[in-house]
């Protein structure tokens, strides 16, 4: 299982890039509309997140699992650091690996921790979650860090939405436009 323990901050300029995108300014009568765009497009990024499988800004995430096996697949990209890795030893005690004992390996297509060349992993404990990897995902902190075309996917995932939100007679709500749909295809790979 992985989950987010440090949530992604949203550059502002991504915010101002999709506000002129939509033709809204931010002056006090438009405040209802700028608020709208903004939860578009916190919802925006979820979506071409998900459909690309690339975390867009910088996060923390921590990944359980039960063995160490062959490889720790991460099942996000890119992967910017491994933080700490920590397991139950047969004993039941917390350690922490160190460092010098892995080594990350294609940290953008289909990042995965393996150990050093002749060294293993530890024994761990054949328990649920006795593996624990802290990590730090995403391409950074800033709207140009971010690739064009999942830039232009969000951008375009809020425009049609801002555009198209009253429309309830789609069967799916919040759909992604195909041209958005496509650019993040090219992103794409197949989780472990």
């Amino acid at each position: 299982m992985i989950e987010t323990t440090v949530a992604p901050v949203i550059d502002a300029d991504l915010l101002a890039l999709v506000l002129d995108h939509v033709k809204v300014e931010t002056g006090d009568e438009q405040t209802a509309y700028g608020d709208l765009v903004e939860a578009y497009l916190e919802a925006a990024i979820g979506r071409i997140e998900s459909a690309s499988g690339r975390c867009l800004f910088t996060r923390t995430m921590e990944l359980t699992t039960d063995a160490f096996g062959t490889a720790l697949i991460i099942p996000v990209s890119p992967v910017i650091s491994v933080a700490s890795i920590t397991y139950v030893d047969l004993d039941g005690v917390t350690q922490t690996l160190s460092s010098s004992t892995y080594s990350l390996i294609n940290r953008l297509e289909t990042p995965a921790i393996f150990p050093v060349h002749g060294a293993e992993f530890p024994k761990a404990r054949d328990y649920p979650g006795s593996i624990t990897v802290t990590l730090d995902a995403g391409y950074g902190e800033d709207v140009a860090d971010i690739p064009s075309q999942l830039r232009m996917a969000v951008m375009q995932t809020v425009a049609d939405w801002f555009r198209f939100g009253g429309n309830v007679a789609t069967t799916s709500v919040m759909e992604l436009p195909a041209s958005a749909r496509h650019a993040c295809m090219n992103f794409r790979r197949q989780w472990a």
